[in-house]
């Protein structure tokens, strides 16, 4: 109970979610081969 009462545990914790997703956006790297495949060059 006393971690709910540190209030930067909780902060560096959001922190922490953020740098998560910069790392899968890297992995979709599949999205740039569906635009193309999206029919963008016709």
């Amino acid at each position: 109970m006393s971690f709910h009462k540190i209030a930067p545990v909780g902060k560096a914790r959001e922190d922490a979610p953020a740098p998560k997703r910069e790392a899968r956006k890297p992995a979709p790297k599949k999205a740039p081969r569906r635009r193309p495949v999206g029919g963008h060059r016709g």
